[in-house]
Order: structure tokens, then sequence, then C-alpha cells
């Protein structure tokens, strides 16, 4: 078989030395001896012998035409092509997701424009879902539409990977810092029964809450048809990281047609854990219907809390005196999309909002947001007030 190997110095000289080592200490090869500005390390795979020459200096002159020795001794021990081991190491130090999307009646690699940006929306929403249940005390069925500094900090170093040959392939890479000392389990750590490794970084933890919770709504998305309590398996695993915004991501992969998709996560090698399974998770296209209605009830029955919506009013009703209903046309805040929402008014604060109608002033008011049906309502209204005039 012919495997690809890699002549690009650019793509060789990319590589710090400090990739190849957390690489191969990673892959079980083992230092023999320092030489010079050389580490060697050796491994036996099958009774053979291998011996890798690492450069510890990147400004050495041949330091890329080192890494090509380097990578075809690896390759060659792992049975793979050098292309494959170059990307390995190039994410030696990443935690990677990837989503194989499945659409029908398009080329190997190829998706439709609109499903395409919904697909890469709809990861970037999957893995602020999977952040904001890390970053909280307490997850909720329906998330914020504002986060937190840190969840927003998180996504500044998560990156999208390259496109892969096949179906429609997104991957996310998130930096996580490597493991220096090996894995030996405090007293601590070994009655943390399936919870996080205390060590663990916020990046590892949000990793393996994406992979946590997507399998969780697999298996809800299962079982929900056939248990009787149908919504109840997925409010049970609100813990475990199911929300409505991570529902309603699983379905925007699925696109306008509602294909099927895949997601695996391979772990950052230089951050080894404790062996746990981590099979790649397969969506049908009937888990979809399934995954769309367990988001809008969660929608309709849990509120999201202390939201604060701002814009126009733009409806007024009441009969006679008292309190009375607007709706005000605007956004929520953390969200730029323009929504309009329903709510009653006290009857000072309708008061307020006939003067800020009539006068085309802009208003927020705080309260919990629920959907019911195909409207948004605010219940529980608090601090309404006029916060801009028309000049």
């Amino acid at each position: 078989m012919i495997r690809a190997q890699v002549t690009d110095r650019d793509a060789l000289a990319a590589r710090l030395p400090s990739e190849l080592a957390m690489y191969l200490r990673a892959h079980d090869w083992t230092i023999r001896s320092r030489e010079g500005s050389a580490v060697q390390w050796v491994k036996t795979v099958d009774d053979e012998e291998f011996e890798a020459l690492q450069p510890q200096e990147s400004t050495i002159r041949d330091y890329a035409a080192r890494v090509r020795d380097l990578l075809n001794v690896v390759a060659i021990s792992e049975d793979r092509s050098e292309l494959e081991v170059l990307t390995d190491i190039s994410n030696v130090s990443m935690d990677v997701h990837t989503v194989r999307t499945f659409p029908p009646d398009n080329a190997p690699g190829m998706i439709g424009l609109d499903d395409g940006v919904q697909a890469y929306e709809s990861v970037r929403n999957l893995v602020i879902a999977a952040a904001y249940t890390v970053s909280v005390a307490q997850p909720r069925a329906v998330q914020p539409a504002r986060k937190s500094a840190e969840v927003l900090k998180f996504l500044r170093d998560v990156r999208i990977g390259p496109s892969a040959e096949g179906s429609f392939v997104l991957s996310v890479h998130t930096p996580v810092p490597p493991r220096l000392s090996p894995l030996q389990p405090t007293l601590f750590e070994t009655e943390q029964a399936g919870g996080f490794e205390p060590a663990e970084p916020f990046e590892r933890r949000v990793s393996l809450r994406l992979y946590d919770a997507v399998r969780a709504a697999h298996n809800a998305a299962n079982d929900a048809l056939i248990d009787p309590s149908g919504l109840g398996v997925f409010t049970e695993s609100v813990p475990d990281g199911i929300s409505a915004n991570l529902c309603e991501a699983l379905v925007g992969l699925g696109g306008e047609a509602g294909h099927p998709f895949e997601l695996s996560l391979r772990l950052a090698p230089s951050r080894p854990i404790r062996a746990r399974p981590l099979p790649p998770i397969h969506f049908r296209r009937d888990h979809i219907p399934v995954l769309s209605s367990a988001a809008q009830e969660l929608r309709e029955r849990i509120p999201e809390e202390g939201v604060v919506v701002a814009g126009n009013v733009v409806r007024l009703h009441r009969e006679g005196a008292g309190s009375g209903e607007i709706s005000i046309a605007g956004s929520v805040e953390g969200d730029d999309r323009l929504r309009r929402v329903w709510m009653n008014l006290t009857d000072e604060d309708y008061s307020t909002a006939t003067l800020a109608h009539r006068e085309m002033s802009i208003v927020s008011v705080r309260g919990d947001l629920v959907r019911r049906g195909t409207r948004l309502y605010l219940t529980n209204p608090a601090a309404f007030r006029v916060i801009a005039t028309q000049d």
C-alpha cells in the first residue's frame, strides 16, 4: 500500500520540539539517551526495536530534515502514513471533537451552503452548551442567552480544524495543558466515582461534558418514544448536560432534511486519563424530530430565568383600567436576534409602556422567559423602565 509522505519543509518545521516529545511519550516511546542537540527515543514493536532522534531546538539549520526523519521512523513503527502521524503530532495537545454528517445527494466532502453554515453554527452552540454546564454549580434545562466571562474566554481558544475526506466533516480543537506527572489517583480522587478528576482543567472538563451530554441526548432520544414519561428522560439528564440549547444544536447538525450525523471524541495524548470508552455516537434521521420536540417542550415548561428584554413597545391591550398586556419587539440580553416578547404589566408599568409606545422610546424589563406555542412570554416582569428616547 502506498502511504502519503510529507515533504513540505514549512509543515515539518512548524512542529515544535515539545510537540514531538509529548507525542513520543504519549505513545510509549522511552528515552535512551541525550546526544547533544537530540534526544534518542526507542520503542519495541513485535520484537523489533525502533529508534527515533528528536531535535531539541527548532533553530538548527536542518530542523525540518530531522523532523522528517523522525516522522518516517514513527510512521513505519505504527504502520501508518507520515501525513496521519504529522496530523496527530499537530494535535497532540488538542482534544478533538469530530462531527461527521451524511447529507443526501451530495458528493463526498460536500454539503449544501445553508446546511453547511448551520452546521458550523450548531457546532459552536454545542460547545457553548457544554462549557456553560461546566461553569455553573447547577445546570439548567434552558440556558441563559448571556454567557459568563469564563465561557467566552474559553470559546476564544477553541479552533475549527480542516475538513476531512469522505462525508462532510467538521472538527473542533480544544487546547488542553499537558499532564506532567503520571496518573496516580489520590484517596480523594478514588472516592469521586463517575466524576471528573479534581486535577482536570476547565478545557478537559468541557470536552468530556460535551461528549457525555451528547451521549445522554442520544440515549434519551432512543428512550423517549417508549418511556411513559416521554420528556422525563430528557429532564432527568439535565445534570448530565442535556438542555434545550444542546438539543437544538444537535437538530441543527441534521440540516433542513434531518440527515444522519456522528460525533466522536479523541482526547489529547499529552493529557491522558484513566481508560474509559469513547465510542462514536451516531444519530439517525428518526432521532432528529425527537430532539426537536424535546427542545421545544423544555422551553415551554421551564422558563429561562432572569432575562433582560430591551426594545420597542409594539402592542398594547387591556380591558378598562388596571393591568394590561404588551409586546416588545427587541432582543434578549446576550442574543442579538430580533424577538417579539409578550408580558402582562401592572397599572403603573402599563402607563409607562403606553408613554414609551407613543414616543417610540426603547424600554427594558427583566423576567423569566418561556415559550407558549409560537409565542415568547416574559413572566414575573420587574424593573420595567425607559432606557432611551427617540430624538
